[in-house]
């Protein structure tokens, strides 16, 4: 390391005691960070890491974080460090984050992070060399109870042969928080300037008072997908739904009570979620309202649906906006919802602690909300056959009443409608206790099948409603 660094880190870390000794009475709990930079790889250096670990240990020091900084490590290093972190942590328990900022490798699904030094030749001595993430990960949540938050900034050019381009997706739990600086399987930008674009957003957000653990990551998403003009973009990982807020606001003395403690709403969420899962816990049918980035409004109507997913960690997005049919697939990040839907913007929703998801395309250009019209039911629930009364309303206003019949027939179910002197036939298909009935319009009718074992949904892209209730002994 050369003496003008040295000094560099000297004046930083003098500064940020300074800054933690005024708000260490912020957090009641304690704050320990590793961060990790490499760059000085004799095969492949990189120009930024270094830098990033400074930056991100600047940004967590002045958030009252006691913090472990390693640069340009080799394996014994960056063995000891982990090992002094899980010490601390077992020791004062609180909030863990690990950072790492440099070369990052998938072999056979597993993530390596490169300690510096030369790049052995076979996979196998790689691999034995490396640090396996997934062992740093079990040295922090093994230590103690609290909240854990793994940040890699480690996607950027594979230059090994042997290994698979960018990283893969870490197993995230109620305790693990995980950011990557791009999308799984992708590759990340160093920068041209003395940050990676991931690492300047994020530094500048931990550091940006009043911003909850989602909002800190998706000011970060904007920013690098803004800077980077849609070639990065940041992936989030977790089942979290507690509070944590990395510098409190102004004046707020409430906000060390809520280091890592789960709300009200968060903990009846988290309980539910334990028992069904995410994706069943917001499969349902909603309304829909947004804003064009030209401005314009649009209205329509969403069905919610699981993937089918081993973890439950995946949903099925289907708009229908108009006469116009999108479809995307989201994945959870805590109390946020990414979606990828086909355009170069996924748009990333926020739970706003009621029965709507506010979302926001990742250029900030447009917006849109989810108003939650029919929930379906988040287990296994039975689509009965028989006789059904209707209650509904027209796009106009009108209401009607009648009844439906409906049976199955192998995966399909046949609905007919008798409306008046009117009569109506369709057919559809159940999905995540969700029923998209095809009836010769535009659009379908797309009802929830309730936990009640009742279907209430939307028609006509939203502007006509119907709730089928099931008649007694049939």
């Amino acid at each position: 390391m050369s003496m003008l660094l040295r000094f560099v880190l000297a004046v930083v870390f003098v500064a940020g005691s300074l800054f933690a000794q005024l708000t260490a009475a912020q957090s009641e709990q304690p704050r320990t960070a590793l961060v990790i930079g490499n760059a000085a790889y004799d095969y492949a250096p990189l120009a930024n890491p270094v830098n990033d670990a400074v930056a991100i240990a600047r940004s967590l020091t002045s958030a009252g974080f006691d913090v472990i900084l390693q640069t340009d490590a080799d394996r014994a290093a960056m063995d000891a460090a982990v090992e002094a972190f899980a010490g601390k942590l077992r020791d004062n328990g609180g909030v863990g984050l690990l950072y790492y900022a440099g070369h990052g490798i998938q072999i056979d699904g597993e993530n390596y992070l490169l300690p510096v030094g030369d790049a052995p030749a076979e996979v196998e001595a790689l691999k034995d060399s490396a640090v396996a993430v997934s062992d740093a990960v079990e040295a922090m949540t093994s230590a103690h109870e609290g909240l854990n938050i793994v940040v890699l900034d480690a996607c950027r050019n594979n230059p090994l042969t042997g290994s698979t381009k960018g990283l893969t997706r870490i197993d995230s739990s109620a305790r693990l928080f995980v950011s990557y600086s791009t999308s799984p399987g992708g590759v990340a930008l160093d920068g041209e300037g003395d940050n990676s674009p991931y690492t300047k957003h994020l530094a500048e957000a931990i550091e940006t008072p009043a911003l909850s653990l989602e909002q800190t990551f998706k000011r970060t998403l904007k920013g690098v997908f803004q800077e980077t003009d849609g070639q990065q973009t940041p992936w989030i990982s977790s089942s979290f739904f507690g509070d944590f807020t990395f510098v409190p606001a102004p004046g707020d003395d409430t906000a060390p009570a809520q280091v890592a403690a789960v709300s009200s709403i968060g903990k009846a969420l988290q309980e539910s979620i334990a028992r069904a899962g995410p994706a069943h816990r917001i499969s349902g049918i909603y309304r829909v309202q947004g804003t064009n980035p030209n401005g314009t409004v649009y209205d329509g109507m969403m069905a919610i649906t699981p993937d089918d997913s081993p973890d439950n960690s995946k949903v099925r997005f289907t708009w229908w906006i108009g006469k116009d049919v999108f479809t995307g697939v989201g994945e959870f990040a805590g109390r946020m919802l990414v979606v990828n839907w086909g355009d170069k913007h996924p748009v990333v929703y926020t739970f706003s602690g009621g029965e709507n998801l506010d979302g926001e395309w990742a250029d900030g250009s447009a917006t849109e909300r989810l108003s939650l019209y029919a929930r379906a039911a988040p287990g296994p629930q039975d689509l009965l056959e028989g006789t059904y009364a209707v209650s509904g309303r027209n796009p106009n206003g009108t209401t009607y009443t009648g009844t439906v019949t409906l049976s199955r027939q192998g995966s399909r179910y046949t609905l007919i409608w008798k409306v008046g002197a009117t009569g109506y036939r369709g057919v559809g298909e159940l999905e995540g206790n969700v029923l998209t009935v095809d009836w010769g319009d535009k659009t379908p009718v797309v009802y929830a099948l309730t936990a009640e074992g009742g279907l209430k949904g939307l028609w006509a892209a939203g502007r006509g409603a119907e709730e089928l209730t099931r008649l007694e002994g049939q």
